[in-house]
């Protein structure tokens, strides 16, 4: 097994940073996603099309209205 001090990790934590940095600089800046309108309004039907109903039989009965 390797030993390490902890001045050499440090260096290795700063390397590996500034490799990532290089590989992937479209990590610096924060990327925000949202869903579109459609996969919103896709969603929210479905939302509404979706019907459980509990059940003497058994226990739920799950439907898609559609």
């Amino acid at each position: 097994m390797l030993d390490f001090t902890l001045e050499e990790l440090a260096d290795f934590t700063k390397n590996e940073e500034k490799m990532v940095k290089d590989l992937f600089p479209a990590l610096d800046s924060v990327q925000q996603y949202e869903p579109s309108d459609e996969s919103i309004e896709r969603i929210l039907d479905y939302s509404r099309a979706y019907s459980v109903r509990r059940s003497e039989k058994v226990q739920f009965i799950r439907m898609v209205l559609n």
